[in-house]
């Protein structure tokens, strides 16, 4: 199994156990509602082995003929015009049995000249937010710039990561400043000490998310901006970016 799917697994205990509505288990899990209940009938009839990677069964793009392509296009310009990528390839899936993967079908939308559907989020009000119920759930990254060293010493910044569950600090760093580098420090030390937790939660600093409205071409063909490094880096390693 890759690293994704053995995360699959550990989520999908957690909502099997009662740890984790299978509402959080989506948001983990990076899927739709809808998807992540398909997951969990998988599993519990066919367990571990019912979650390998739903594209593992789809064909990928050159393997389509251009009659099928075309098939594709017309339903995404018509029919499915106001679904996403991901809710038309489930479309696709469940009503037309068009079975491909949802990269194949940005990589159609965005070469006939369709524009990704950009969901209009709803404003969020903020609340205390109820603590994760398992260790390595939810980990917490933090940074604070101060003279830690004293005042006849130059400031520098401390990096932690702290357990969302207890509080329990899992690893920390001192760095001169915040910045990536300091990050996967910090990273390092975690993975080497407790593993791969399921989520980092953090701020909207441009360290770990683009705050840029500047789309390139090739971004805009794959309907996503490309993350930062330290985002395709939680990103290889199915670590779910939560802000």
């Amino acid at each position: 199994m890759s690293i994704k799917e053995l995360q699959r697994v550990r989520v999908m205990e957690q909502v099997m156990g009662g740890g984790l509505s299978l509402v959080e288990g989506s948001g983990y899990l990076g899927l739709s509602y809808r998807q992540s209940k398909r997951l969990k009938a998988s599993y519990s009839i066919r367990g571990p082995v019912g979650l390998i990677h739903d594209n593992r069964g789809r064909r990928p793009g050159n393997a389509l003929s251009e009659s099928e392509k075309e098939i594709i296009m017309n339903l995404s310009s018509g029919k499915y015009a106001n679904t996403n990528d991901s809710h038309f390839t489930e479309m696709l899936e469940e009503r037309e049995g068009i079975n491909v993967s949802r990269e194949t079908i940005r990589r159609i939308r965005r070469s006939s000249g369709q524009k990704p559907k950009r969901r209009r989020r709803p404003v969020k009000h903020r609340s205390r937010r109820p603590r994760k119920a398992s260790q390595g759930m939810l980990v917490q990254w933090d940074g604070s710039p101060h003279k830690w060293f004293g005042d006849d010493q130059p400031p520098c910044c401390l990096l932690d990561a702290i357990d969302d569950a207890d509080s329990k600090l899992l690893a920390a760093v001192f760095v001169p400043v915040e910045n990536s580098e300091g990050y996967l420090r910090l990273l390092s030390r975690l993975l080497i000490r407790h593993g791969i937790p399921m989520a980092i939660y953090h701020d909207r600093h441009s360290i770990f998310v683009r705050t840029d409205d500047l789309w390139t071409i090739e971004e805009q063909m794959q309907g996503r901006q490309y993350p930062t490094h330290i985002g395709r880096v939680l990103e290889d390693l199915n670590i779910c970016s939560v802000q």
